[in-house]
């Protein structure tokens, strides 16, 4: 391991890694020497191939490659699709589908493929070898899923292209949607056979292979079996996107046996007996988890990128930049121990009449949550940073006591909206209005009635013109929760990626089996289907100290869930059965903000439909001044709330998703140079 982060020294920073080998000069130039034929040559070539490997890290941009400063835009992109993550600097238009990403994976397949040609004439005479023909060839299926995803078939280039003179012999067409994907799986079932089981931090092992076999085929599968709409047959007659129907178990088989064969890896999840530190040490020990499959280091003298400058509170990194990571409160209606109606779902934030409920705190609405929700947000009252989470909405009239009834009169359905004037009209005794909130930004500290409370509270909730939450709850997942001010700067955060971690590998081989259970294969590899998700299942959620699955006919029910927001709890969530949404869910809960969820929408063709109309919610928690008393060392009141919940004021336009994005279009520069790349449909 030492060697090889020595070896990594190497690698120069300029917006994208530059290795010690120049990966733009051809390969062929450069290994025609047999002095490049050895231990530390292949290793720094090998080193320059995964430090361009297109993984979808904190600097992942939207063109597949590793950016700087403003590769975070790509982050919230994405993430707002999907509903995990709210972000004021793109508003309603968050919903992106093109993800685009070309030239930089052929780059990458072309040096993969050299090694691939040429190290079979090595064998005997250079140590490890096969195991090198096998980590080439783990790049390759790597960076040929990073192209299927995005567009379905591709052409399929198994060895270094010639250069011709006039180029001609770098025309290829695209195959098929099918073999493009059974290229990758043929390529990692070669690296399962062939490479070493050992541990390396930012490095593959046969293990790893496995992983991402895992998520390969799960693809697959839900392509075969959602896609058929979709597909499409190209002049050619090729399908050059969708997979037959037919196919789709013997994907979601290759994917439970993949995820299977993990487990031999001796992988584990993070717990401990404290579930909410254990959930944040999965992210904040990366690189000694046991829960890390495979992961991208990160240094001051390699590479860095700016998370926790960019989304920590304005606040707490000093006023400037942060402020760009919050979740809507529908995704936070997932999770388990929070008051929700049965009927819509939705946070139950008032009695049977219609008059708020009371808490004694600005967390009460949270104490009985599941702590993985605790790990994943930032609750009010708790510490950041250094700083004390102070998120409230405003203040209720002095007049107004907590023993009177306050009624809601702005409905929460998802679809009303109110103006930033109006706010305080939303609560009424009497048929007066008694809220007082301030239209300024929050940390400029206006106080009511030199009472020295400020109106709002210091982080939020805000207007869309400033950098600060919009939705009343502050993401954490990712945020070095403990790093100061003066370190939380632009290009100086340092934690790790993670990219396949041992939770997406259980839920994955539970949705594999759910869907072959409720597709008549009930029983396989001598395993009950449904017995063996819910052991799955079920790992996972004992370390989130959620509510567990309590039988296998929970899996089992095919009843088609309503599909429609505010209908009932889980009801953001979009599945073609009750019993996949279940392991929907679980993927929604324990894997937002880490880049998959939007490939999931993709592959369960759920997007367009999903993302149709939707409206990011708000939490907004209101303080009684009468009961407020003012911590002398924070500045922040403490004191009984009552939480409205509404469409966030700031962002009441609907989101949408065009069905064209489930696969993009073929970059049209790569088409006039290369006539036979057919189009994709509707483009």
């Amino acid at each position: 391991m030492k060697k090889w982060r020595n070896i990594l020294m190497c690698v120069a920073l300029s917006g994208a890694f530059i290795s010690c080998v120049d990966l733009d000069i051809p390969p062929k130039n450069i290994l025609t020497n047999e002095d490049i034929y050895n231990e530390g040559g292949i290793t720094a070539y090998m080193v320059g191939l995964y430090n361009h490997l297109p993984m979808e890290d904190f600097n992942m941009g939207d063109d597949g490659a590793r950016g700087g400063f403003y590769a975070w835009y790509s982050s919230k992109w994405t993430f707002g699709s999907t509903g995990e993550l709210a972000n004021n600097e793109c508003g309603n238009s968050c919903v992106y589908g093109d993800k685009g990403y070309w030239k930089d994976a052929y780059q990458i397949i072309r040096q993969a493929n050299v090694l691939i040609q040429d190290l079979p004439n090595y064998v005997g005479k250079l140590q490890g070898a096969e195991e090198w023909i096998a980590e080439a060839k783990f790049i390759r299926a790597y960076t040929y899923y990073a192209l299927v995803k995005r567009y379905g078939g591709v052409p399929l280039l198994k060895e270094p292209q010639p250069i011709s003179e006039d180029g001609s012999a770098l025309n290829v067409a695209r195959n098929s949607h099918e073999e493009s994907v059974n290229l990758i799986l043929e390529d990692l079932d070669y690296a399962m056979e062939y490479m070493t089981a050992k541990k390396v931090n930012g490095r593959a092992n046969k293990y790893v292979a496995a992983a991402l076999k895992t998520r390969v085929a799960l693809y697959a599968g839900s392509i075969a079996r959602y896609g058929e709409l979709r597909n499409y047959v190209g002049k050619s007659g090729v399908m050059l996107t969708g997979i037959p129907a037919a196919k789709a178990n013997d994907y979601f088989k290759q994917a439970y046996d993949a995820a299977r064969e993990v487990e031999k890896g001796g992988y584990a999840l993070n717990n401990g007996d404290d579930k909410r530190q254990a959930f944040y040490d999965v992210f904040d020990k990366a690189t000694s988890s046991p829960e890390s499959i495979f992961i991208r280091e990160y240094s001051m003298n390699n590479y860095v990128h700016s998370w926790d400058k960019l989304m920590a509170p304005e606040r707490m990194v000093g006023f400037s930049y942060g402020g760009r990571y919050f979740v809507p409160l529908d995704w936070v209606e997932l999770f388990d121990g929070l008051p929700l109606d049965p009927n819509t779902g939705y946070l139950k934030t008032t009695d049977d009449d219609g008059n708020f409920v009371v808490y004694d705190s600005e967390h009460g609405i949270f104490d009985n949550a599941e702590p993985r929700l605790k790990a994943s947000i930032m609750i009010p009252g708790d510490s950041y940073k250094g700083y004390t989470l102070d998120m409230r909405w405003g203040l209720i009239n002095p007049s107004v006591d907590p023993s009177q009834k306050i009624k809601k009169e702005i409905p929460d359905d998802g679809k009303t909206t109110t103006s930033w004037d109006k706010i305080c009209e939303s609560f009424k005794v009497n048929g007066q209005s008694v809220a007082i909130r301030t239209t300024k930004r929050p940390n400029d500290g206006e106080t009511y009635q030199n009472t020295g409370i400020a109106i709002c509270g210091f982080d939020g909730p805000a207007t869309s013109s400033s950098n600060m939450c919009t939705t009343g709850i502050y993401g954490v997942k990712w945020l070095q929760r403990n790093l100061s001010n003066g370190d939380s700067q632009l290009f100086r955060s340092t934690q790790p990626w993670i990219d396949i971690r041992y939770a997406e590998i259980l839920l994955a081989r539970a949705e594999a089996a759910v869907e072959l259970a409720q597709n008549g294969v009930t029983s396989y590899s001598n395993t009950d289907m449904l017995e063996d998700a819910m052991a799955c299942i079920n790992k996972v959620r004992e370390r989130a100290g959620a509510d567990l699955v309590k039988s296998t006919a929970e899996l089992a029910d095919m009843t088609v869930p309503t599909n429609k927001r505010g209908t009932g709890k889980n009801s953001m969530i979009f599945a073609p059965t009750k019993g996949l949404q279940i392991v929907r869910v679980e993927r929604y809960k324990e894997l937002a903000v880490e880049h998959k969820l939007y490939w999931d929408l993709r592959r369960w063709f759920t997007a367009d439909t999903q993302i149709r109309e939707f409206r990011w919610r708000m939490l907004a928690p209101y303080l009684f001044a009468s009961t407020a008393v003012v911590d002398a060392e924070t500045g922040i009141p403490h004191g009984k709330y009552i939480f409205d919940t509404r469409v966030a004021d700031s962002y009441g336009g609907e989101h949408g998703f065009d069905s064209k994005y489930y696969y993009e279009g073929i970059p049209d520069s790569e088409r006039k140079v290369n006539p036979l790349l057919e189009q994709n449909d509707r483009y």
